[in-house]
């Protein structure tokens, strides 16, 4: 396995971790979804911009772009208060899905220029990220034990996306 598949994997096993911590945390009592909303996006921004160090010389800078859209989206949450209205956790969620597809569709660019057959694998999982983007926007109107849960789940289904493209690329390899 070459690094920067080990790397990438590593990075989607701590998002699939993060996401189930996450939501196990309404079980302790842990409900205040502004908290954990900076918590998530910090950490998944921080270990993206980690990620675009360790693979340096790869020359996708994937993994920048990613911290620069959890930035914006933290700058964002300085001005909204999401505690109180749901809309503004789901737009705050919603555009941070935009700029992470926006960094996505260019990964999958990335493999595309290179004739690597897993533009195809990033582009479905660009669409399911989308989709499941959307409906966890749409559904962030309940309690916050439910939004921390529906926020949980949301994150578990993108760390699974993001493990996808790696355990691909290492299947590919070996064949």
């Amino acid at each position: 396995m070459d690094r920067r598949t080990l790397v990438e994997f590593i990075v989607g096993w701590i998002l699939v971790v993060g996401a189930s911590i996450v939501t196990l945390l309404p079980i302790f009592n842990i409900n205040n979804v502004r908290i954990v909303f900076i918590i998530i996006i910090s950490l998944y921004g921080i270990i993206h911009l980690i990620k675009n160090f360790a693979i340096l010389n790869a020359k996708d800078y994937s993994g920048f772009s990613t911290s620069l859209s959890c930035v914006a989206i933290l700058v964002l949450l300085l001005f909204l208060d999401i505690n109180d209205s749901p809309w503004n956790l789901a737009l705050c969620l919603f555009i941070w899905v935009i700029l992470m597809s926006l960094t996505k569709l260019k990964e999958s660019d990335y493999y595309h220029d290179r004739k690597n057959k897993l533009w195809e694998l990033n582009v479905v999982n660009l669409i399911i990220f989308i989709l499941t983007g959307i409906l966890t926007a749409v559904n962030l109107y309940y309690t916050n034990d439910i939004q921390i849960l529906v926020l949980g789940f949301f994150f578990l289904i993108n760390g699974i996306l993001e493990l996808m493209d790696p355990l691909a690329g290492y299947i590919m390899s070996k064949k």
